[in-house]
């Protein structure tokens, strides 16, 4: 069995004990340790697995598959790209959603792969999703600017709060693919906002087209997540940025009183031109 990944340059990468490869040079790298850190990373795993966010992976996996059944109704596998994915849940929800649809005799084979700056995000990714006969999971640390993915080889890219290349979702993308775009709305954690700043702004959004893209279609998906426990508003707070500005005394206070707050996405489809 392979233990690496070379490529036609005959540059070679080692398979990490967890089943990903590091794909980010050191000459990239912007700092030591780029993108979220093991704490953060932790955080957001403990309250992603209690599903606060399921509604927004169900919704793109119901996206994806209207999008197949339109396009290739009996397509035989199925290829998706999550770029930035973090620690994997997102991919894992839409690949099982989707398989759950079709009986096992008329299943897509799922091919799902992720890349995120934040090695510690792409170990736990590894780790959690694994392959079987229905889906292969592929991922690798890397930057949404440089895609490691070959030209047109994917039915849909999805992009969940992070930054992207358009030029690099345009190669990579079929030309009948599509790219699923979540942004944050303008209510999104506005409650946790609120006992974060005296004056808290509401998200604006990018309304600006990406070229050599049509717009298909968009959604705004609102729901209320309930924070049952401390310890759920904790890991809430350190997925975000309002982790490392709030002050100790409004944290606390947070931590306490928060009980529920507005989950707010808009999601748009584009196509290729």
């Amino acid at each position: 069995m392979n233990n690496h990944w070379r490529c036609t340059n005959r540059h070679s990468f080692d398979i990490a004990k967890e089943a990903y490869v590091n794909l980010l040079l050191a000459q990239y790298k912007n700092s030591k340790d780029p993108g979220d850190n093991k704490d953060m990373v932790t955080a957001r795993r403990a309250f992603l697995a209690q599903d606060h966010y399921l509604p927004l992976a169900n919704t793109i996996a119901d996206i994806l598959h209207q999008h197949i059944s339109q396009v290739e109704p009996n397509a035989s596998s199925l290829s998706f790209f999550d770029a930035g994915c973090g620690e994997g849940y997102y991919l894992e929800q839409i690949a099982q959603n989707i398989l759950n649809r079709n009986s096992n005799d008329i299943k897509p084979k799922i091919y799902a792969s992720g890349i995120d700056i934040s090695k510690p995000a792409i170990q736990k990714a590894a780790k959690k999703c694994k392959s079987n006969s229905f889906s292969q999971f592929h991922f690798a640390v890397a930057s949404c600017f440089d895609l490691p993915i070959l030209d047109k080889s994917q039915n849909a890219i999805i992009q969940i709060f992070a930054p992207a290349k358009t030029d690099e979702i345009l190669r990579v993308l079929q030309d009948q693919g599509i790219w699923i775009k979540v942004s944050p709305a303008s209510d999104h954690l506005y409650e946790l906002k609120s006992m974060v700043y005296d004056k808290p702004a509401k998200h604006e959004l990018d309304n600006n087209l990406p070229l050599e893209f049509s717009l298909a279609s968009q959604q705004e998906l609102r729901f209320e997540i309930s924070l049952t426990s401390s310890t759920d508003r904790q890991n809430l707070l350190m997925m975000t940025p309002f982790y490392w500005t709030i002050s100790e005394a409004k944290k606390q206070k947070l931590l306490a009183d928060l009980q529920t707050t507005q989950a707010h996405f808009k999601i748009q489809i584009f196509q290729k031109s």
